[in-house]
């Protein structure tokens, strides 16, 4: 969604900050008296850490034609995300959803794909057995993994598989 710079209603705008200073710039803007967002999320796999779901950039709620002027040049932000006469902020209703998924938290958690069923075929998108097609013997949910049957040269071997190279 795009708004125009004078405009003097009040969007999400999205800044571009400095390299990891998502909070930092957060922090600073909300002492300024600005509503400001950066929405977190947990990244999946062994080493779970919390991390900006958009690496860069933040959101704060101002008007483009009063506050924006001032706001670009506060600490830790490099600009505004502009197009033209035009600065590029998100639907309130889609932070709205971001903090209600976050549950008090102060981060999301991604949704975990829907798991395979026994016995469904599935295809290779990628990788060595790209394009070749086996049946699902397992859903290992804790790796993130499914395990197939796979049909090669007349014979069955198990394989193991991560989810998004199958389809």
């Amino acid at each position: 969604m795009l708004a125009a710079l004078s405009s003097a209603s009040r969007v999400w705008a999205v800044f571009a900050v400095k390299p990891r200073k998502e909070l930092p710039a957060m922090v600073f803007l909300e002492k300024e008296g600005y509503k400001a967002y950066c929405p977190m999320c947990i990244t999946r796999g062994r080493s779970r850490r919390v991390q900006p779901l958009f690496p860069g950039y933040l959101f704060a709620w101002v008007s483009p034609k009063v506050e924006l002027p001032a706001v670009r040049y506060f600490p830790c932000i490099n600009r505004p995300l502009l197009f033209g006469e035009q600065v590029a902020c998100v639907e309130p209703e889609l932070v709205d959803r971001w903090k209600e998924r976050e549950g008090g938290r102060g981060f999301m958690t991604p949704e975990p794909p829907p798991p395979f069923r026994m016995g469904q075929r599935v295809r290779f998108k990628e990788g060595v057995f790209a394009g070749m097609e086996g049946t699902v013997i397992a859903n290992l949910p804790a790796r993130e993994r499914v395990r197939i049957l796979l049909e090669h040269l007349g014979l069955e071997v198990p394989v193991e598989a991560d989810r998004s190279v199958l389809s």
